[in-house]
């Protein structure tokens, strides 16, 4: 479950860095006239940010599914020679 929640954030993040970090800055921050404006350069950080949040996640994902994947072969191998 968490790995969908930080892979949805992650791909949020990566495809709309500017709306993403207007809505934390809105839910962070009290202020009365519009949100402060991001430098470009934070844009760019939220962007790989995004990235290595969800390479991360997709990693993991496919790292736990070799995993399995070689749990079973060796399951099934032993089962053949028995």
């Amino acid at each position: 479950m968490l790995k969908l929640l930080l892979g949805g954030v992650g791909l949020v993040e990566t495809l709309y860095p500017e709306r993403f970090m207007q809505v934390l800055t809105r839910l962070s921050y009290e202020y009365d006239d519009d949100a402060p404006t991001p430098k470009p350069w934070v844009v760019t950080a939220a962007r790989l940010e995004g990235l290595v949040i969800l390479t991360a996640v997709i990693w993991s994902a496919l790292k736990t599914d070799c995993n399995c994947s070689l749990l079973s072969r060796d399951d099934e191998v032993d089962a053949n020679t028995e």
